[in-house]
């Protein structure tokens, strides 16, 4: 007469709690993530597969692609700038710029404003894009 041998239990990870752990997280950070607000200006982004996301609290600088110039979502002259940047930075913990430019703005325009800018005491500055999956 032949007997089974017992099998061993087989041990084995249920991974179903970790798959509900993240899930729980993916939820909570898509909830809890902040929006940067754009400028009143009408500006369509170039593209850049290097973009990132940043905190929410930096000076931004907006040329749309007919010239006009707003800073803080307020629409300005080109002299004010350099004044009012000068006074945000001071008062600014972070000295981040943020320079929204239309993709259609001329070159010109972008470099002077970036001169402005940096003459106006920026630490740095960063030129907004927008990723590549959402160009048209």
């Amino acid at each position: 007469m032949q007997f089974r041998r017992p099998t061993p239990p087989q041990a084995g990870i249920d991974i179903a709690p970790l798959v509900d752990v993240v899930f729980l997280l993916v939820i909570f950070f898509a909830v809890s993530t902040t929006f940067l607000e754009t400028s009143g200006l009408e500006i369509e982004l170039p593209s850049s597969s290097s973009t990132a996301e940043r905190e929410p609290r930096e000076l931004s600088v907006a040329l749309d692609a007919d010239g006009t110039l707003s800073f803080e979502g307020e629409v300005i002259e080109r002299e004010e700038l350099g004044p009012k940047l000068e006074e945000a930075l001071r008062e600014s913990e972070q000295k981040l710029v943020v320079l929204r430019a239309d993709r259609t703005a001329h070159h010109g325009d972008v470099v002077a404003l970036m001169d402005v800018i940096r003459d106006a005491g920026a630490e740095a500055m960063t030129i907004a894009a927008r990723a590549p999956s959402s160009a048209p």
